[in-house]
């Protein structure tokens, strides 16, 4: 049995682990098998190997069937837990769009451990601070306007929305500044995730990759919901009832999100929107090396 050689330790060659690493290029699980198997074969007599020379196979197999973006993914993101700094993908937009289901599907396909959801640091904060300190911590983004006075501001809805983004993102900071501190890559989603709250531009600790996801057509949108309401106990009706304020909260957003250098998408579908933010990020994040140049 070949024996894999890694940071000093040795443990057997495991075709399923080999596979689930392969799982990053997006690749059908047959075809991902179907290169295992090979390399299983020019295995055979191999007594040791080391764990980078296995990664240059799956490499070159993937280069041989033509595949060179998902060789792409599994080349850089291989790299991932060698990085300098930590990674940081931000991932923002109104309710309904989709981001807790992408940040799952990412931190699968990246090997990502920690999701930070800003609506649970909202929770955390809510028994922290009362009603009377600060009223819109305790509605939600879409219905933030019942506690601004309307004849103070222009747009009440915005106003109290911004209002409950400061005091979330006063939460979400230090959970970020922990993460760079102990080098742990990361995602951050949640409607909290407006670009220039964070002040993730500004640092040079860590690489940082922010995201805006809107639903361009309002009938998908209101469609979502519905579908959502199938898989859990949130209402649709509360939601649809809300849809406007729900689009609005999305152009601003949005508008905020080209002012801040944040990547907009249009998350019309769940595998093209995760392909478009791996080749962002891989082409970022890769290095040069002498037979990639």
């Amino acid at each position: 049995m070949t024996e894999v050689r890694k940071d000093g330790n040795r443990h057997p060659f495991s075709k399923g682990l080999l596979a689930t690493s392969l799982a990053i290029t997006g690749l059908p699980l047959e075809e991902r098998y179907e290169i295992v198997r090979e390399i299983d074969r020019e295995l055979e007599g191999v007594e040791t190997i080391h764990t980078r020379e296995i990664q240059k196979r799956v490499e070159r197999k993937l280069q041989e069937r033509g595949l060179h973006r998902e060789e792409k993914f599994y080349r850089v993101t291989r790299q991932l837990s060698r990085l300098e700094q930590p990674l940081f993908i931000l991932l923002g937009g109104p309710a309904g769009i989709g981001k807790s289901t992408l940040a799952v599907e990412l931190a699968h396909r990246l090997d990502i451990n920690r999701i930070i959801e800003t609506d649970t640091v909202r929770e955390i904060m809510r028994n922290m601070v009362s009603a009377e300190l600060v009223p819109s911590l305790y509605r939600s983004s879409f219905n933030t306007d019942k506690t601004v006075k309307a004849d103070l501001v222009d747009d009440p809805l915005i106003y109290g929305f911004n209002q409950q983004v400061d005091v979330v993102s006063a939460g979400v900071k230090p959970v970020i500044d922990r993460g760079v501190k102990e080098g742990v890559n990361s995602i951050v989603d949640g409607v909290h995730v407006v670009p220039g709250y964070l002040g993730m531009t500004d640092r040079d600790d860590c690489h940082v990759f922010q995201y805006v996801l809107e639903v361009p057509d309002e009938a998908e949108h209101a469609r979502r919901f519905r579908s959502r309401a199938n898989t859990s106990n949130r209402d649709a009706g509360r939601y649809l009832n809300n849809l406007e304020e729900i689009r609005t909260l999305q152009q601003y957003i949005v508008e905020e999100g080209k002012k801040h250098g944040a990547t907009i998408i249009a998350n019309e579908s769940v595998d093209q929107t995760i392909e478009e933010i791996m080749d962002n990020i891989t082409t970022e994040l890769e290095q040069p090396t002498p037979s990639h140049t």
